[in-house]
């Protein structure tokens, strides 16, 4: 198809000599979506040459022929690199088609291939310099990321496109601009490489299945090897279903001075929030985040009315501090959800007793040998999490603590963490317990040689203890929401995230999500509105519309 074309006139002696053309090319291919060839200059082979497609005069394109094509290098025309593509935002009739001509800024229109095509074909190139995975493609959504290694702080433009019989359809055009810290993680540059795209039509699964994202005259983004497919555009539900705990922790984020009684959520919020079971993924339906849940004299009916295809997306957080009867750890270990946390800070009852305000270690103790005991007795019982908060009253004990409860509490995670500083927290405990930036960097040290992945240590920001920074003053509303859910490390952080919802006990939907924030920076936290669930009567049509 790509034949090297140069004319020569030889004249007469005695004729006027005649000009030499150096512009090479064909017009490869011409139909009712696009236009294909190359072009390029014999006199200067490096020089990339600019070029308009026209229709009747009217400018329908312009660009620069210098993308790569390998059966260019093999033909022998230089470099490769003076291939076009170019695509029309809309098709053009038959008849529009064959008037479409390529012209480059100095020179005459392209000639057409001696076997000039029709028909609509696609662009593909070579991957070359492009990285980059789909991580998930479902009927409404692809997320993933892309990059240029060539070009670190370049932001790859992208289009994700439905193939059809008569040409494709585009379903959106954008740039690979989100930030994902876990990008900077894995080494992926700066981490502002990823994307996430939804749209309000769902396709059919056949349709989701050819789906591809592109790089804008470019390759295809690969399929991650994990490619997840199905539609989670919620990364989150983090619902509470009371009001109240049993506790009252020194360093606890919520401020429970106004709490005078506990309210419990009903069955018909309840079932409300079963609706958008379907919209998120494994672990991210929180039947607690902020509370107590077995306050809830229905926890366990609660589970119970969760089919049980959809029993590994719940979890819930417990202090495991008021005595339960062994039937409740004997329905929790036959339930099917994904996890549940376990609040411990020390194996030493007094200090125990002085960080879990209000409850007994003997107690506690007791059900957590229950617990252990009925999980053991079941094939595939509740993963167990547990979670502590670091300070100088256990710093010391840690690694002690956190050995113990890998090797003889079933522990699937554990998790140490700083505290989410509040203005309510009394002086006093914060001058006594939080950490220093030194002490903070002993505790890292002690813990490094565990596997990230089950060991989640969550540093202050910065890495700077109470002596780095000010953490005394009173927070922004949308950090405090932020915090008062969003654990430091969770299941979505492999992709720019989608909708994040906290909801009470009588139902207030909170909707929130992240808008970008500028180059190199985290996307910001915002919140977008709140509504009640039971007044939705399809409530994921209400969040797409969000």
């Amino acid at each position: 198809m790509f034949k090297a074309l140069l004319r020569r006139t030889a004249g007469l002696a005695a004729s006027p000599p005649t000009p030499v053309l150096h512009q090479q090319g064909y017009l490869d291919a011409r139909s009712t979506h696009h236009v294909a060839g190359w072009m390029r200059d014999l006199n200067t082979p490096t020089t990339r040459l600019a070029f308009e497609v026209k229709l009747d005069g009217a400018v329908l394109h312009r660009g620069v022929a210098d993308r790569f094509s390998q059966t260019l290098v093999a033909v022998g025309v230089g470099d490769g690199a003076y291939a076009f593509h170019v695509r029309y935002p809309t098709a053009l009739s038959a008849d529009a088609r064959d008037r479409v001509i390529v012209v480059p800024d100095s020179g005459t229109a392209l000639q057409h291939a001696p076997a000039l095509d029709t028909r609509y074909q696609p662009f593909t190139a070579d991957r070359g310099s492009y990285q980059g995975y789909v991580d998930q493609r479902s009927i409404q959504h692809v997320t993933g990321w892309v990059r240029d290694l060539d070009r670190a702080a370049h932001r790859v433009a992208i289009e994700v496109v439905l193939p059809t019989e008569t040409g494709e359809r585009v379903l959106h055009r954008g740039v690979a601009d989100r930030f994902s810290q876990h990008l900077v993680t894995i080494g992926v540059g700066d981490g502002q490489h990823g994307f996430y795209i939804s749209w309000d039509n769902a396709l059919t699964e056949a349709e989701r299945d050819l789906l591809e994202v592109r790089v804008i005259d470019g390759p295809a983004v690969e399929l991650a090897p994990a490619l997840q497919t199905e539609f989670w555009p919620i990364a989150h539900v983090a619902m509470d279903i009371v009001n109240n705990c049993n506790l009252r922790c020194p360093f606890c984020i919520v401020d429970y001075s106004g709490t005078r009684s506990t309210q419990f959520m009903s069955d018909a919020i309840f079932d409300s929030m079963l609706r958008l079971l379907p919209y998120v993924g494994p672990a991210n339906f929180w039947l607690s985040c902020l509370h107590e849940p077995t306050l809830h004299p229905k926890l366990l009916d609660f589970i119970d009315r969760v089919p049980r295809a959809y029993r590994h997306k719940l979890f819930y957080t417990t202090n495991l501090a008021k005595r339960m009867p062994a039937s409740y750890f004997k329905a929790l270990a036959e339930s099917g959800i994904h996890h549940i946390n376990i609040s411990i800070e020390s194996f030493d009852p007094a200090v125990y007793e002085r960080m879990r305000e209000g409850a007994r270690y003997r107690i506690f103790q007791e059900n957590w040998d229950a617990l252990l005991q009925a999980f053991a007795q079941v094939p595939a019982p509740p993963r167990l999490r547990y979670n502590m908060m670091a300070y100088r009253s256990n710093k010391t004990d840690l690694p002690a603590i956190v050995q113990r409860l890998f090797d003889e509490k079933q522990a699937w995670q554990v998790e140490a963490r700083f505290t989410y500083d509040r203005t309510h927290i009394q002086a006093d405990f914060r001058a006594a317990e939080y950490l220093t930036t030194a002490e903070w960097q002993e505790v890292k040290q002690a813990l490094a040689h565990h596997d990230p992945e089950r060991l989640i240590l969550v540093l202050p920001p910065g890495e700077q203890g109470i002596d780095g920074t000010d953490i005394t003053g009173p927070s922004s509303q949308a950090d405090d929401e932020a915090r008062k859910f969003l654990p430091a490390t969770a299941p979505w952080h492999l992709a720019p995230r989608p909708l994040q919802l906290s909801v009470n006990w009588e139902g207030t939907v909170r909707i929130y999500g992240f808008e970008p924030s500028g180059a190199h920076k985290p996307d910001r936290f915002v919140c977008y509105g709140q509504a009640n669930i039971a007044m939705l009567p399809d409530p994921l049509r209400f969040l797409m519309a969000v």
